[in-house]
């Protein structure tokens, strides 16, 4: 049933994205097709003026439509870290109470830790470096130089292995360990040290692990819920605005000059990385999530 509401929520606040991606990709169309029909109609373009002012003209266009998803890209980051400020040490808290004592504090320490370097490196390296991805593939399209192709590609390349780096870097160091045996212990230990009580402590013991074990549960599954109605939304919003732009790119194909072409071709994969900044970011805090629940009390 929540699942079945988030999803409703997210589609229908996606519509405005949708009809503004829709009207993105007509002006991109539009410039394409009219900057192909004047090099055609143009006998003679010795500095290849056309391509430069298609090239600027695309470019500001996609900088005014990507504004708004790096914004939305950017407060959806800015919420998860703040939302996983409060969720983690609930579930560390329940995770420690259920007799998970080393895991709690390994996996909240690790979440924290990547979860913050996440989110800076997001806001102040990888969201500047799509801007600046967008405008070397413009810069490339209107001159048609070598230099800015490897430069453009490099910048590419550091934000895409940045965000695979920081994942796979969190994905081996968290890991849940089960401290089952350690409850165990502590159960016999109670039971054997405290004279005429200590079985009865024992069984309190125990029944206080499955109610901090259930309380861990439902604080889970209630999180994963509350990080899918943050991050849901903006994920659909950016994501139907780069399958779009990837249509545009591939019907502009047909009709287009090359530089243009590729210029389209880097607006959807600038508007990819959006969406792998935001996926990660939802990933991670999910990832968390599912090793708290997995460890065994």
């Amino acid at each position: 049933s929540g699942v079945r509401s988030i999803l409703r929520a997210a589609a229908g606040g996606s519509g405005g994205a949708l009809r503004s991606g829709l009207r993105l990709c007509a002006v991109l169309l539009a410039m394409v097709t009219l900057c192909a029909v004047v090099h055609m109609s143009a006998q003679k373009d010795p500095v290849n003026a056309v391509s430069a002012v298609g090239a600027l003209g695309i470019c500001a266009a996609c900088l005014g439509g990507m504004q708004s998803m790096i914004s939305l890209a950017s407060e959806t980051v800015t919420r998860l870290s703040d939302y996983s400020a409060c969720l983690l040490p609930v579930m560390a808290s329940a995770m420690a109470m259920s007799g998970g004592t080393v895991s709690a504090g390994t996996l909240y320490a690790g979440t924290a830790l990547f979860s913050g370097l996440l989110s800076r490196l997001i806001a102040r390296l990888l969201l500047p470096g799509v801007s600046v991805y967008l405008v070397v593939a413009a810069a490339e399209a209107a001159l048609a130089d070598s230099l800015l192709s490897e430069l453009r590609e490099f910048v590419g390349w550091l934000i895409s292995k940045s965000l695979r780096v920081m994942l796979f870097v969190f994905t081996g160091v968290i890991s849940g360990s089960a401290d089952a045996a350690a409850v165990r212990a502590t159960k016999a230990a109670v039971s054997g040290m405290i004279p005429v009580v200590g079985s009865i402590l024992s069984d309190a013991s125990e029944t206080l692990l499955a109610s901090a074990s259930a309380l861990k549960s439902s604080m889970g599954v209630f999180g994963m819920l509350a990080v899918l109605a943050i991050c849901l939304a903006p994920f659909l919003k950016i994501g139907a605005q780069y399958l779009l732009l990837k249509g545009t790119a591939a019907v502009s194909g047909t009709i287009g000059m090359p530089q243009q072409v590729k210029l389209v071709k880097h607006a959807a994969t600038a508007m990819g990385y959006l969406l792998a900044m935001t996926g990660a970011c939802a990933l991670m805090l999910l990832i968390s999530v599912v090793c708290f629940l997995k460890v065994v009390g």
